[in-house]
């Protein structure tokens, strides 16, 4: 009964551990973005990331026909391609705490999607939760957030990133005799380390030609210092790659409107870390993000109740589900 209760919290831990990593990237890559380009630090942040993560995933079954199924190429371009490079962009036009608080769209947006797209009816606590978790970042909006170029950048690419969130969900069983027993994972679902890493490829793949064009008129800078260098190391390695693991795995798990509320941390925790940076505090701003976090644990306390389905890869069945994890790559 004890495991049974820790494995339904682990896509809600999941998805914790990573909201807290992405709140701290926005200030770093602000910090690389004083030596770097845009187009260098988001193609190299997943360079990093894809050395330590295609060794891992190259090793498990399914690895290349993951890479060659049409919705890892979307997932790439939705999740990675254009929300990097758009708020990588972004950043060179606002302010790192400015381009935090701009995530305050991104539990609504989650949410909404997750209810037209795919029909999920959302628990009356979730409901509260994301009521409590928009109200406050409403408030920490209203207090820091200035409408320019760099913040309608941030917020396309949010759009972007909360319909790969819901694309994620989208196709895991919802029904009970579909979940594989506790602890196992369903024949033909992938991996969540095999499909954050063939996402990774396809959206790094696709940034490439941005690359070429930023080096070939000459905007192309490579960062250097310890807050460059150090900088795109820490988000390659301590951020980019376990983020998109732990991220994957709990958003296939977890409905929709759960996941947005989670990310509604963001803004708080975000705009926190760009203090510790230097940006000047406000008191308006700090009420807001309690709100939003109170929101958080609401929806916290509610996600346990809702169990979680087997990954949902979305992949065709294979005949050979059973073969050797070297026939299943062929």
């Amino acid at each position: 009964m004890v495991k049974t209760a820790l494995h339904r919290r682990l896509p809600l831990v999941a998805v914790g551990i990573a909201v807290l990593l992405w709140s701290t990237s926005f200030g770093i890559s602000g910090e690389v973005l004083k030596t770097a380009s845009p187009a260098v630090l988001s193609v190299g942040r997943f360079g990093i990331g894809l050395i330590v993560l295609v060794p891992l995933a190259a090793r498990r079954p399914l690895f290349a026909r993951t890479l060659r199924d049409p919705r890892t190429i979307l997932l790439g371009l939705l999740g990675v391609s254009i929300y990097y490079s758009l708020t990588n962009i972004g950043l060179e036009f606002t302010t790192p705490g400015t381009a935090a608080l701009s995530n305050a769209a991104l539990p609504a947006l989650t949410a909404l999607l997750g209810l037209f797209i795919l029909k999920e009816r959302v628990a009356p606590r979730t409901i509260v939760g994301l009521a409590l978790a928009t109200a406050g970042v409403v408030i920490v909006a209203g207090a820091g957030l200035t409408l320019d170029i760099g913040v309608l950048l941030c917020l396309t690419g949010l759009a972007s990133y909360a319909l790969y969130t819901v694309l994620l969900r989208k196709g895991a069983p919802a029904e009970p005799q579909q979940r594989a027993a506790v602890g196992r994972q369903p024949a033909g679902a992938v991996d969540p380390l095999v499909l954050a890493t063939a996402t990774a490829v396809w959206g790094t793949a696709i940034m490439v030609p941005w690359l070429v064009a930023e080096t070939a008129a000459g905007a192309a800078a490579v960062p250097s210092g310890w807050g460059g260098l150090g900088g795109l190391l820490v988000l390659g390695v301590v951020i980019t790659a376990p983020t998109l693991v732990l991220f994957n795995y709990g958003a296939e798990r977890l409905p929709a409107a759960v996941t947005g509320v989670l990310t509604a941390a963001i803004p708080a925790l975000g705009y926190l870390f760009a203090l510790l940076l230097g940006e000047s505090f406000n008191a308006i701003t700090a009420l807001g993000g309690a709100v939003a976090l109170v929101g958080v644990a609401i929806a916290a306390v509610t996600a346990p109740s809702t169990e979680s389905s087997p990954a949902g890869s979305g992949l065709p069945a294979h005949a050979d589900v059973a073969a050797s994890p070297s026939e299943r790559d062929q």
